[in-house]
């Protein structure tokens, strides 16, 4: 055994040190999806520069992307990836002159951002649709009547950005209704 002078405190710190010294360090780097820098942070709504829609991001498969088990990082298994269920298409919400009264009202509004196409759409329905709240199925509807791109796979999103920013409010599970704010970004485009 060693002799030594130390006393209790320094023999805590020093067993502290060794079992730091030989223990092996590990670090794990999770690597995330770069973030789009948008023109108007603070306004959802408003058009990008080029009046170019922005991209989604992408989902990342199972095997590209890990995170610890554990807190302790000891063991990696396969990121969630989200799983959106597809809207429905309801062919009799804008049938007939409905849909041709749309379409004529979403080219002459020509919005360019997917929050302005949701609240052009959650307008007309309240207005002139007969539809005082909305939720995926009909707004999918209005895009594929409308003709514009129906290239993303999470439909509620929008809505929450929405609710957020006070354009639209939740009215029931999934459901919403546009706000004064929300109409009047609508009535007051000039685009």
């Amino acid at each position: 055994m060693l002799d030594a002078d130390i006393s209790d405190g320094n023999l805590s710190e020093l067993t502290q040190a060794i079992t730091s010294a030989l223990k092996p360090t590990s670090l794990h780097v999770r690597h995330l999806p770069p973030r789009l820098a948008a023109p108007h942070a603070l306004d959802p709504i408003a058009e990008p520069a080029a009046a170019v829609e922005e991209p989604e991001p992408e989902e990342l498969d199972e095997s590209e992307a890990i995170e610890p088990a554990n807190g302790n990082g000891s063991e990696l298994k396969p990121a969630r990836v989200k799983k959106f269920k597809p809207p429905d298409y309801l062919p009799e919400l804008l049938a007939g002159e409905k849909g041709t009264a749309f379409k004529e009202f979403a080219k002459e509004k020509a919005p360019g951002t997917k929050a302005k196409k949701y609240l052009t759409a959650t307008y007309w329905l309240k207005e002139r649709g007969d539809s005082p709240t909305v939720n995926a199925d009909k707004i999918y509807t209005c895009f594929k009547t409308a003709g514009w791109s129906t290239g993303f796979n999470d439909w509620n999103q929008t809505f929450h950005n929405l609710v957020h920013s006070e354009h639209l409010r939740k009215a029931g599970n999934g459901e919403f209704a546009i706000n004064p704010l929300g109409e009047d970004a609508v009535t007051q485009s000039t685009e």
